[in-house]
């Protein structure tokens, strides 16, 4: 049997209400009266949850972009478009890395690009002299001497390719033109990773580089190493890597005097373009008339059909665009060079796939019927292509200058703190 006396019991007669208190008054006090422990157990859930994010805050402040976790894409996407930001507006940055060469390995690469898109810099294999780089326009100029061509593979064609700058088209030597692809727009636009699901953007662990750490954010094959902060909160890009490490390069910003220095050195060596030449176009010249005997007493004339074929792919702009071919005639008579015409030597536009017929005239002196000289002339044409008409090239020539000017008027990066 249970204790009754255990139980609460109410009392018989409750408390009298205090004076002027009505029983409807003391129902709504009791009602609004919050009980004790709830209110104690609010605060301290509130105290707690302002705890967190303290450290919350503390914890993105030092490790930067994400956890290195997957799914924690939306603060790595703040930091990478605030670096994007920052990179935009840099008047030049300076490469020194490697860069695969097609069918080669890996050259040294040190490239100076400013923000229009125009780089100067050098390319070498271990060990060997450095193939000069000029790119301008969203094309690639190659110059060097027979043995630094021999060092990338091009033993058998080192001493022709040492004659004249190239023209490179991407995919021939490396992947991509890389003014284009290191322009700071372009590589700003790239750290946005706009076409990659924000749960495949991740964070690994702080590397070093120089005398202070980067942290690595991978996506799409890609990886861009966040360094120290610039005023402004933006963390400046210590390095990048592209798919398949193609290209690996630390970057720097440059100071206003290698700005400007950059600028100077840029218009001065523009001019190795001019006599460059496209390697994916071949000038074929087919002698329609020679002489192998006499001609006539004082002249003769040779006529020459000049092809030029596009060697990439049918489907690009180039394969329909007119090349500029310069040609000069040599003849002599007997073994001696003779006076020609003014119109043995020249330049001809020509488009791929089509010839057109060159003809010169050569005049010597006469020789007597029957003599000892026969007065036999003989006759060749020296053909070659340019990668730059010459409206093209002066095309260039302003758009260095007027690139040198909006260089000039952006603002140098701010300094990391």
């Amino acid at each position: 049997m249970a204790d009754d006396t255990a139980r609460s019991v109410p009392p018989e007669n409750p408390p009298p209400p205090v004076a002027g208190e009505n029983d409807d008054t003391r129902e709504n006090t009791d009602r609004q009266r919050p009980a004790p422990r709830r209110s104690r157990r609010r605060a301290a859930l509130i105290a707690l949850v302002a705890l967190l994010a303290v450290v919350a805050g503390v914890l993105v402040w030092i490790l930067g972009p994400g956890d290195g976790r997957e799914g924690s894409g939306s603060s790595i996407r703040d930091e990478l478009a605030r670096s994007a930001a920052l990179l935009r507006g840099a008047p030049a940055l300076h490469y020194t890395g490697t860069i695969k060469v097609k069918g080669q390995g890996k050259a040294r690469l040190d490239l100076t690009v400013d923000n229009p898109g125009d780089a100067l810099g050098t390319l070498t294999m271990p060990d060997d002299p450095a193939l000069d780089y000029v790119g301008v326009d969203g094309k690639s100029f190659l110059r060097g001497s027979t043995e630094a061509w021999r060092s990338f593979g091009m033993e058998k064609k080192s001493q022709v390719l040492a004659e004249q700058p190239r023209l490179v088209a991407p995919g021939v030597f490396f992947r991509k033109d890389l003014g284009t692809a290191l322009a700071p727009p372009a590589l700003a636009k790239t750290l946005l990773f706009e076409d990659v699901p924000e749960q495949k953007i991740t964070v690994g662990a702080p590397v070093t580089v120089g005398d202070h750490t980067c942290t690595p954010v991978h996506a799409d094959g890609m990886t861009v190493c966040l360094g120290r902060r610039v005023e402004g909160g933006a963390r400046f890009v210590d390095r990048v890597s592209f798919s398949g490490s193609t290209l690996v390069a630390d970057i720097e910003a440059l100071p206003r005097k290698a700005v400007d220095g950059f600028s100077r050195d840029f218009r001065s060596k523009l001019t190795m373009t001019r006599r460059a030449v496209n390697d994916q176009i071949d000038v074929t010249p087919q002698i329609l008339h020679d002489y192998e005997g006499k001609c006539a007493p004082t002249a003769c004339t040779f006529t020459a059909r000049v092809t030029v074929t596009y060697l990439g792919a049918s489907t690009a702009p180039e394969a329909s665009k007119a090349v500029q071919v310069n040609y000069v005639w040599v003849i002599d008579r007997d073994g001696k060079p003779v006076t020609v015409g003014p119109r043995c030597s020249g330049a001809v536009l020509i488009k791929p796939g089509e010839s057109t017929d060159l003809s010169c005239t050569a005049t010597g002196s006469s020789v007597p019927a029957g003599g000892p000289a026969s007065g036999a002339y003989h006759g060749e044409i020296h053909t070659s292509d340019v990668a730059l008409t010459r409206a093209e090239y002066e095309r260039l020539v302003r758009l260095a200058a007027d690139n040198a000017e909006k260089v000039a008027a952006l603002h140098d990066l701010p300094s990391p703190h």
